[in-house]
Order: structure tokens, then sequence, then C-alpha cells
């Protein structure tokens, strides 16, 4: 289990998993979202890595849908 300092108290805050709703372009979408809890305060947060994870799941999900094709 990946660990972060919490920015709410200093102290530990531990990487979860669970399953939520998305909404993108007026489509909703299932994503496995990522996110730190702070033990200390309950408080959750994510940081500018799990934000492009979580976001990219929703731009994957919605690119499958409608047959847009990356090219890189």
């Amino acid at each position: 289990m990946e660990k972060m300092k919490s920015p709410f108290t200093g102290g530990e805050a531990i990487l979860l998993e669970e399953k939520r709703t998305m909404n993108f372009r007026k489509e909703e979408f299932q994503v496995l979202f990522q996110y730190y809890l702070c033990k200390e305060s309950g408080e959750q947060f994510t940081d500018e890595k799990l934000d492009e994870v979580n976001t990219n799941q929703v731009y994957n999900q919605y690119r499958a849908k409608f047959g847009i094709l990356v090219f890189k």
C-alpha cells in the first residue's frame, strides 16, 4: 500500500481505490477511482499523478465508446 504525507495534517495518508461514476460530455463512465485518505482527518485528496490516471480512464472509455482513434 502506497503512503503519502497528508496536506491537511502532515500525518500519514494511504492510497485507496473504489468504483465511482464520472461524467464527461453528458456521458457517465465507471472508473476505478484512486485517491489518498488522510488517516487523521478522514479527508480524501488526489495529486496531479492520480488526477491524470483517473481522467485517462474516462477519456479512454469515451474514445472506445465513440470509436475515436488516438494517433501517437
